[in-house]
């Protein structure tokens, strides 16, 4: 599919909740299910202020979706309320054929309806194929973080 005029941009619905969560598995795969499945409800009980949009194609095939949310402070926008791209996800055979592209828009459509100046968005360290893409549609990098994290034992409680 090369035409972008045939990819179809419409907010999550109930009928898509199998298949978006398969996908939400594919981008986050360390988060469990049941993680998953909060957070689905947590997006389509707040649309106003956590959209969620899939991609279809013109057979009915979902090609992706693009979470995104309201944050009071995005790196490089300063302390003001952004639209912020919290999860987008097109599915391997759908890449590189302008899909993302139409996800970002809707979503940076939403934000300019809400009034922000602002989206921001993030991805890992070393993710590549993320960095490219958010670069090739006028996002410029304005940070990065180094997180750690280490498990400690516990003492039991008695």
């Amino acid at each position: 599919m090369n035409n972008k005029s045939k990819i179809r941009i419409r907010p999550v619905g109930k009928a898509d909740l199998l298949e978006w969560l398969v996908m939400r598995r594919a981008l986050w795969p360390d988060c469990p299910t049941k993680k998953h499945r909060e957070e689905i409800a947590e997006i389509l009980a707040d649309r106003n202020d956590q959209p969620a949009w899939v991609a279809e194609s013109p057979d009915g095939d979902l090609m992706g979706f693009l979470e995104a949310s309201v944050r009071n402070y995005a790196d490089g926008a300063g302390r003001q309320n952004v639209g912020y791209l919290e999860g987008w996800y097109v599915k391997p055979k759908y890449r590189k054929q302008g899909v993302g592209r139409v996800l970002v828009n809707e979503a940076e459509d939403w934000a300019v309806s809400r009034g922000f100046s602002h989206v921001g968005s993030d991805t890992w360290v070393g993710n590549m194929s993320s960095y490219r893409a958010h670069k090739a549609m006028g996002y410029r990098e304005a940070g990065r973080d180094v997180h750690f994290v280490k498990k400690i034992k516990t003492k039991s409680k008695k």
